[in-house]
């Protein structure tokens, strides 16, 4: 089980920059601990925490609120390198989902959490589709 559900609830939305950052932070701290994720962040990405969760904040607020960010397909070709040295499978990305929803769970909920769920599972599905030539289309 992830960090994330035992972390302090928000009892917000996802609704302002703050709140997303803290999401990301929650999130992406599960993610760099998870097995399953530290051959990819840290022996072949060598992933630079501090800029890397500024970026995916940056994301998130400009799907959630509104301003520029990558789109769903920049974020996907930003991955292929990681696929092709490693391959990714069904079961990264169903992990990938399960902490997400855990964190979302959490400490966040109202529309834009919903928003960012459905987001989160249509981009983790259209990343498993392209990349991987397969998968099923997640919930919820």
């Amino acid at each position: 089980m992830s960090g994330a559900a035992g972390a302090e609830p928000r009892h917000r939305d996802l609704d302002d920059r703050d709140e997303i950052a803290e999401f990301v932070r929650r999130f992406y701290r599960d993610i760099a601990q998870d097995t399953r994720f530290h051959h990819y962040f840290d022996t072949l990405a060598h992933v630079d925490w501090h800029a890397h969760t500024a970026e995916l904040t940056d994301f998130w607020s400009g799907v959630l609120i509104g301003g520029p960010h990558e789109s769903a397909d920049e974020v996907i070709e930003a991955h292929r390198w990681l696929h092709d040295a490693e391959p990714f499978d069904e079961a990264l990305f169903d992990r990938w989902l399960e902490i997400f929803d855990t964190t979302l769970d959490g400490g966040w909920h109202g529309p834009n959490t919903e928003i960012a769920r459905r987001r989160g599972h249509g981009l983790a599905w259209a990343m498993a589709k392209r990349l991987t030539g397969q998968a099923k289309r997640p919930g919820p």
